[in-house]
């Protein structure tokens, strides 16, 4: 798949997040030496203490990477690739079996192509933004409706907040991805692109950045 445009994280985003998860990853390192070291004195406690540290360090590191560099949105000026976590929204596998785990799961990712020339509307906002503008009954108003009577409140805010690129084609069907701290200049070259490739897509949002679009 070669792609012309691709947008995702930010850089500096990026570069701030690189410079935690390699002091995470020092982090990790200190801890399993710590704990051979807690081996050896035998003292087995201390041992314990340091390899669970280790343990949650490492996965703090899995979980965000997941985060920050696994989702993009690319074009290749004739279909639209958006790479995103199995679950549409989060990096970790909510949905995992053991509830007390999942936050410690990182979530699989997809890729889903769609052809330029059958999409119809494109809404780039919050999920209320994107429920005012969609019908109820798409399957994003269903999915996300099952994270709002989550009894998770740090799941509940968390996609409160998050700006979703959202993709309806003409025959109804629909696909959407979290676009947090994405480059906007990136997202704005893409919509050109498909503009041109389509000009009869309608994007919609309240973002200031895309009001140039929206009004042509």
């Amino acid at each position: 798949m070669a792609t012309e445009l691709k947008a995702c994280t930010n850089p500096r985003y990026r570069r701030t997040n690189a410079v935690i998860i390699v002091i995470c990853a020092l982090l990790t390192v200190f801890s399993l030496v710590m704990a051979v070291v807690s081996i050896a004195q035998r003292k087995f406690l201390f041992m314990a203490a340091w390899i669970i540290a280790m343990i949650l360090l490492a996965t703090y590191i899995i979980i965000r990477v997941n985060t920050i560099f696994t989702t993009s949105i690319s074009t290749d000026t004739v279909n639209l690739y958006m790479k995103n976590w199995s679950n549409d929204f989060l990096p970790y596998d909510y949905g995992y079996k053991i509830k007390i785990l999942s936050e410690f799961v990182p979530a699989k990712t997809k890729t889903l192509e769609i052809p330029i020339n059958e999409i119809r509307t494109i809404i780039i906002g919050t999920k209320n933004y994107i429920k005012r503008n969609t019908s109820s009954d798409t399957a994003f108003a269903k999915n996300i409706r099952a994270l709002e009577n989550s009894r998770d409140f740090y799941r509940k805010r968390t996609i409160s907040s998050m700006d979703i690129f959202y993709v309806e084609t003409h025959d109804g069907d629909c696909c959407y991805m979290p676009i947090v701290q994405f480059g906007t200049k990136d997202i704005i070259k893409i919509l050109q692109a498909m503009r041109y490739r389509n000009p009869g897509i309608v994007i919609k949002s309240a973002g200031r950045a895309y009001k140039r679009l929206i009004s042509e």
